[in-house]
């Protein structure tokens, strides 16, 4: 899909916390295998107690389980000032955006392959 996603967020303090946070997220995902939760039975898809804690100590309270799924896929993240650049071959990133906008972020998502050149710079 070569998707890109950018938080735009009102101060640098919040964009860096947001990192943070989905760096947390990321490292906890590939500790709980997070890649299978989406295949496993509905019963058994659910937040690991550390990935649970995590959440609750970020208000992070509108990720699913089967959301942790796209913090264990391929992506890059960078981050340049108050803004978030999230890129991604896959074609969901509502876990991304989810996190992006309870932080109070503006949202912009396009394809690479539509709008090769690079959004972020731009204003």
């Amino acid at each position: 899909m070569n998707l890109v996603l950018i938080g735009t967020f009102k101060q640098e303090r919040d964009a860096d916390n947001v990192n943070t946070f989905i760096d947390k997220i990321v490292e906890q995902a590939a500790k709980d295998e997070a890649y299978d939760i989406s295949r496993s039975a509905p019963e058994d898809q659910r937040f690991s107690d550390d990935m649970l804690s995590l959440l609750r100590a970020n208000r992070a309270y509108s990720l699913s389980p089967t959301d942790l799924e796209q913090f264990a896929l391929d992506h890059s993240i960078d981050r340049d000032g108050n803004r978030i650049t999230v890129r991604t071959e896959e074609a969901d990133l509502s876990a991304f955006i989810k996190v992006f906008v309870e932080a109070g972020a503006r949202v912009e998502i396009f394809s690479a392959h539509d709008y090769p050149e690079d959004k972020s710079k731009q204003d």
